[in-house]
């Protein structure tokens, strides 16, 4: 029971997200298909939609971040040698950090301060926009944690780069295709 509530916690993110695409996935289909099948189409399978979308957007971007799997423009990066390559990725993260702490304060603020409801079931934005504040908190807390282990364990901070890069890596044999 322990073990089970670690890894529900430590994939939280990835948890929320796939609930929510499985959600919105599920609305949708049943919404193209009363419009379309039965000429009858929901508002309220819309709205629950988008909300489903809304948190799989933020609460996904949280678990890419986690883990690395963002799409990184890093060909210039890569020609550095390994200090630069490092110290730059050093400093981009603590960039991260502040940025990501930036827009979880101003989520946090824009969630509180939001006052209107949705059309159909009248369920308060503030729990629609919460979304954000929780994918950019748990954004900014990671950026925190990497920036520290940037300083206390270098070894483990490359690491985490050289893990999802591997996951990517792809090569082209003369036919063209993806081995």
């Amino acid at each position: 029971m322990k073990k089970k509530a670690r890894w529900i916690l430590l994939n939280i993110e990835e948890l929320i997200s796939g609930i929510a695409l499985t959600g919105m996935l599920c609305f949708t289909v049943f919404n193209v298909t009363m419009r379309y099948v039965f000429n009858r189409p929901k508002g309220w399978a819309t709205e629950l939609s988008i909300i489903c979308l809304v948190w799989a957007t933020f609460t996904g971007a949280a678990g890419c971040f986690k883990r690395n799997q963002h799409y990184g423009m890093d060909f210039l990066v890569t020609r550095l040698p390994r200090k630069a390559q490092f110290r730059l990725r050093q400093a981009l993260m603590l960039v991260s950090t502040v940025l990501l702490t930036f827009l979880a304060v101003m989520a946090i603020g824009f969630t509180i301060t939001s006052t209107k409801a949705t059309s159909y079931f009248m369920i308060p934005y503030r729990y629609i926009n919460s979304a954000a504040a929780v994918g950019f908190t748990s954004m900014a807390i990671y950026a925190f944690h990497f920036s520290i282990m940037s300083i206390r364990d270098p070894e483990g901070f490359w690491q985490y780069y050289e893990i999802s890069y591997d996951d990517v890596e792809m090569e082209m044999n003369l036919e063209g295709d993806l081995t």
